[in-house]
């Protein structure tokens, strides 16, 4: 992988054209992104996979529109999870189900605990797994071109994943699939395997959504070399293909786990040196079966308004602040100058830049 790489300052390169001029209408492709955001904001989420056809010069409008909608804007940045294909000319907004957050959620801390114990331990893995940390849903910009400067970066926003804190990349990314999303899943790990050169060494799909069954499967996919007609190829092969872990029945399939290596979690540089890096971390089935039980209990208890509540003591009435309405320019002044004193942690896996280009990067995050 190239050392000398000067991206671009943003996820991909705008187009050279100016900002659109007030009053100016937007096309209708961007304006349903916009009202999608809306909705999002308002607590509409239609399906947890939503794909919008968006060219790269509409996607800079849609910028440029939430730039004058600051208070939007803001919630875009925090609160929605959003990936962009300039090459694909799509956008795709992810808004997944209680079901799907709190599977994930169990087979992070799943990762988590086992990581642990290997950091506890003695020796040279040990310490080296303690660089390992889960990086949680950060977003991941892939390069088209990993040895171009002048490349287009795609956005990623993963389920999850998990790394080394000296790689420019995750290891090991987790994504939590349904119907729209499963048929997309094999395209995200050529973009997470392939533009990376690699660097992103797994990618683990965990599909919990099957109509009218209670089948769950696993799939998982790594990078591998092979020669085809004389020539060296590098591409991502899926060594675990749809394998259930549970039946259309509910029971877990014994033969079925997940199983993680500690080199799996860091580029092959950083490993030099290290021995016994083949300890594994292992998800039975049984266990993916209990998550994904729970997960679904508390998904069917928040439909149906479910569970152990307290209540206030009798007659005692309740007070709520009042609230300084905000237009939606966000001129607020108060809320501006909070905003201007606190420090944003960005978690964004953007490769760093030096020079000109840190420059540029800097002025677009104003």
């Amino acid at each position: 992988m190239a050392d000398n790489i000067t991206p671009p300052g943003s996820v991909f390169e705008p187009p050279l054209t100016p900002p659109p001029t007030e009053g100016k209408p937007f096309s209708t492709r961007v304006q349903k992104v916009i009202d999608l955001f809306e909705g999002h904001r308002k607590g509409r989420r239609p399906r947890p996979w939503v794909e919008c056809p968006l060219s790269p010069i509409d996607y800079t409008q849609v910028l440029h529109l939430l730039e004058s909608k600051k208070f939007l804007c803001r919630y875009v940045e925090d609160k929605v999870r959003y990936d962009y294909d300039p090459c694909c000319s799509r956008l795709t907004i992810r808004m997944p189900t209680p079901l799907h957050e709190t599977f994930c959620a169990e087979v992070v801390d799943e990762i988590t605990s086992q990581l642990k114990v290997l950091q506890n331990g003695d020796g040279p893995s040990a310490k080296f797994a303690r660089n390992i940390k889960h990086f949680a849903s950060s977003r991941v910009h892939l390069p088209q071109d990993i040895n171009d400067p002048e490349t287009k970066y795609y956005k990623r926003e993963p389920d999850a994943s998990f790394g080394h804190m000296e790689a420019r990349y995750p290891g090991v990314i987790l994504e939590i699939c349904y119907s729209q999303k499963s048929r997309e899943i094999p395209y995200l790990a050529d973009d997470y395997i392939l533009n990376t050169d690699g660097n992103v060494k797994v990618v683990v799909g965990l599909d919990i959504d099957y109509k009218r069954s209670e089948r769950a499967a696993l799939s998982v996919w790594r990078p591998e070399y092979v020669m085809n007609d004389g020539e060296l190829e590098f591409r991502t092969a899926a060594v675990v293909e749809e394998e259930a872990f549970r039946t259309h029945e509910g029971h877990p399939v014994t033969t079925t786990a997940l199983r993680l290596a500690l080199r799996d979690f860091v580029p092959d540089g950083l490993t030099q040196g290290y021995a016994d890096l083949d300890k594994e971390i292992i998800i039975s089935s049984e266990q993916l079966c209990h998550f994904l039980q729970e997960a679904e209990a508390r998904q069917q208890a928040e439909v149906r308004h479910m569970g152990y509540t307290d209540k206030i003591h009798t007659g005692a009435r309740k007070r709520h602040r009042t609230r300084t309405p905000l237009d939606d320019s966000g001129d607020d002044a108060s809320c501006e100058e909070r905003e201007n004193k606190r420090e944003r942690l960005d978690s964004d896996y953007l490769p760093r830049a030096s020079g000109k280009s840190r420059e540029m990067v800097d002025r677009q995050s104003q």
